[in-house]
């Protein structure tokens, strides 16, 4: 009933032009695919509309939408064997695979300036994240892989208490305003928000510290689905990862991953990212 009612509306691209690939049969005829920081039927067809459409034709499989909008819900969609693929962020990647066990990663994509940074006044006294105590530092939302996970555990690398000497506040889309006005004295979020905020608000601003390249967005698959079927879409993605990066970037608002490529997926590359929720205190389950 809870597929049923999730899948309601869903429309599923008809699929004209010849397979490029021949799926096992191992493969299901229809792939759920669904990605975690998409919200809803309607913006997840806008955003992978073109790239689904690349995959049905790669694959000769038909991809079937299903929204899941966050973690938590992508988890629970995993446990009960309703989507088969997921694409997802490193934060979530380690959320998942601390609540189910044995899913698979497919193929992550490979984006340059993927980092995370503290922006703050250009004449401000702030030289270093030490020297940040009892500042007060917006971040986007909790959760955000760039504009939270990694800034907090920077500053715990950097022995500051982020419970004590600094308060952060978690602002979402605002945090740039809460800078500008002088709400805050320092924000932490993604590197490719830099250009962006140089060009709304001056060059009276400068980046106090950037993070080492983040780990990869990814899509990964329920450990339901049969490893030969993995294997083939692995191959598959891979072999056309050009044609497929650049349906991801059709859709507006997709700019983030340009110059990305599709690459292998490193484990171990996540483990920042694992030290972070450690180190935070953070829960992974769900």
């Amino acid at each position: 009933m809870l597929r049923a009612t999730l899948l309601s509306g869903v429309a599923v691209a008809a699929m004209t032009a010849p397979a490029l690939g021949q799926a096992p049969d191992s493969c299901p005829a229809t792939l759920r695919y669904a990605d975690t920081g998409v919200e809803g039927l309607e913006e997840l067809r806008r955003s992978f509309g073109p790239f689904v459409e690349v995959m049905e034709e790669i694959t000769g499989l038909t991809v079937e939408f299903f929204p899941v909008g966050n973690r938590t819900a992508a988890v629970t969609a995993l446990q009960f064997e309703q989507i088969d693929v997921v694409m997802t962020g490193p934060s979530e990647y380690v959320a998942i695979g601390n609540n189910v066990e044995g899913v698979q990663p497919i193929v992550s994509f490979a984006r340059p300036a993927y980092a995370s940074i503290f922006i703050v006044a250009a004449d401000s006294p702030y030289q270093s994240l030490e020297d940040l105590k009892g500042a007060r530092i917006a971040m986007k939302d909790v959760g955000s892989t760039t504009g939270h996970i990694i800034p907090a555990y920077m500053l715990v690398e950097a022995g500051v208490d982020i419970d004590r000497d600094v308060q952060i506040l978690n602002l979402g889309g605002t945090l740039f305003e809460a800078l500008v006005n002088g709400d805050v004295q320092a924000t932490a979020t993604g590197v490719r928000d830099w250009p962006g905020f140089v060009e709304r608000h001056g060059e009276g601003w400068r980046i106090l510290v950037e993070s080492p390249q983040m780990p990869d967005d990814l899509i990964l698959a329920g450990p339901h689905v049969d490893p030969d079927c993995v294997a083939f879409l692995k191959a598959v993605t891979m072999e056309h990862g050009e044609r497929l990066i650049d349906a991801t970037l059709a859709p507006e608002g997709r700019e983030r991953y340009r110059g990305a490529a599709l690459v292998d997926v490193d484990d171990s590359t996540y483990d920042v990212v694992r030290k972070a929720y450690a180190a935070l205190g953070l829960s992974v389950e769900d």
